[in-house]
């Protein structure tokens, strides 16, 4: 949206639009829900614009103030409008970007299962998308954003490397799933062996991870290293998220690609609380509930298209 206001005479970014655009029914809600709430950000724009004259000829006539919950409450509430048009706008932009990019892309709460030319075959999450580049000496995977399950084809003489942000995993034939999120990236080890290598934590190359390891790497380069059950490895396949001690923040980002809005956290504490538990994909709202439950927190559904959880 931002790039078409500023440019709207710029065919380059007309043509991006329309082919994005017309690529998935998903793009049309997107692009839909990008100009409703931009649309209520410039009415609560202009309501808080008169709400303030309003305001200023009250104080002229009478010595009471404004109750201070009250100007708390509008200023939440203008500040949430705020948040939410800037998130998606962000993602809108970089939706077009990533289309732009992948050769097979999923929607919101979409997942698909991809045969590639080796016989490899990939289980793309939702709100997912990769960039395939295979040669006769090599196989290369990009994760462009979102989650992936790979089950490989061993193959000697072409190494199978999936590169996700500042993390590099190649295998020779294993099955493993590769998760991006906002702080970093997560590998987890269903069966087989896997190198992993990190431009940003050199300690991450070390022994290979195998059946039940996992390693998350942050953008910090912190390395976080552990084991669980094998087969909790690209579990998300059968519907159900199983979480083991991760934030808030964390969980309500992978809800979020099953939820056809945005999720906003509107209290860091709460993002940064831990929890454990098993939650439906298929029910993304009733699982935030859930989740915040569990830390007293509550989830507000502000529009169709829009959660946002909070502790009042």
């Amino acid at each position: 949206m931002i790039a078409l206001e500023d440019k709207p005479d710029d065919a380059e970014v007309a043509t991006a639009f329309e082919a994005w655009l017309a690529s998935s029914d998903d793009h049309v809600k997107a692009w839909a829900e990008a100009r409703h709430v931009w649309k209520v950000l410039g009415a609560a724009h202009e309501a808080r614009e008169m709400a303030g004259r309003r305001d200023h000829m009250r104080r002229s006539s009478s010595k009471t103030p404004m109750a201070r919950g009250t100007r708390r409450r509008g200023y939440f509430t203008a500040s949430i409008l705020a948040v939410a048009t800037i998130c998606v706008a962000a993602v809108f932009l970089q939706d077009i970007r990533i289309w732009l990019q992948a050769d097979y892309s999923t929607g919101v709460a979409q997942t698909r299962e991809i045969r590639l030319e080796d016989g490899s075959t990939v289980h793309l999450g939702a709100d997912s998308a990769i960039e395939v580049a295979f040669d006769q000496a090599s196989r290369n995977i990009r994760l462009l954003t979102g989650e992936a399950y790979f089950e490989v084809e061993p193959d000697a003489a072409r190494p199978f490397r999936v590169d996700a942000g500042d993390v590099d995993t190649t295998v020779l034939g294993t099955a493993f799933d590769v998760r991006m999120m906002a702080e970093g990236t997560a590998i987890a080890v269903n069966r087989g062996r896997v190198a992993v290598a990190s431009s940003t934590a050199a300690e991450v190359s070390g022994a290979p991870l195998e059946a039940g390891d996992w390693v998350r790497v942050s953008h910090a380069g912190k390395v976080e290293r552990g084991r669980d059950v094998p087969d909790l490895a690209g579990g998300w396949r059968s519907g159900m998220l199983v979480v083991k001690d991760r934030s808030v923040g964390e969980v309500a980002e992978a809800l979020g690609r099953y939820y056809r809005g945005r999720i906003v956290l509107a209290d860091a504490a709460i993002a940064g609380q831990r929890v454990t538990g098993v939650y439906n994909l298929n029910e993304p709202i009733g699982a935030l509930t859930a989740v915040a439950a569990a830390h007293g927190a509550y989830v507000h559904q502000i529009s169709p298209w829009l959660a946002v959880v909070s502790s009042w």
